[in-house]
């Protein structure tokens, strides 16, 4: 598996290339900052994510894979940013997921698909060993990131506009 810088994939469908499939998916955090992971029926947990339906962006299949999966609603504070994932899933197939940091106030899963027996919501630490790829693994780390800083620029924000 490889990871990636990504770019803009919000107004656009991702671009196909030839003998990958893509798909999207979601890191979904809460207020409290624990993190959405599911875990494979094969017993890997892994975060949300899935294909994308023709013509569709990937901001809209990440939320709704999502939604789909975990039975979570969640939101985009920063569509324009994302990172990706290259692997060869078990049917050989070569996937390229574009990722984005989601929100959701959702307290616990609705897990809806049989691929999915469990799941829930898992402090970062805890989440980081749970996953079962060292992308995923790095993933995490850049999206906590990412969320750390938006939530340092939010604060700013509030104290300056106080100020």
């Amino acid at each position: 598996m490889a990871f990636m810088r990504g770019t803009d994939h919000t107004s656009e469908p991702v671009p196909a290339e030839p003998g990958v499939v893509g798909g999207a998916g979601g890191v979904v955090f809460r207020p409290d900052g624990n993190v959405l992971l599911l875990r494979h029926r094969e017993g890997t947990w892994v975060f949300p994510k899935g294909h994308l339906d023709a013509g569709e962006r990937a901001l809209e299949a990440a939320v709704r894979e999502v939604e789909e999966e975990a039975g979570v609603r969640a939101t985009c504070p920063d569509g324009g940013v994302t990172e990706s994932t290259r692997y060869r899933n078990a049917r050989g197939e070569t996937r390229l997921i574009t990722w984005f940091l989601l929100l959701t106030d959702a307290q616990t899963p609705v897990l809806r698909e049989a691929l999915f027996p469990e799941g829930g919501f898992f402090p970062p630490p805890e989440a980081r060993e749970r996953l079962g790829f060292a992308e995923d693994q790095r993933l995490l780390d850049v999206m906590l990131a990412r969320r750390t800083a938006m939530m340092t620029a939010s604060i700013t924000a509030a104290r300056e506009a106080d100020a």
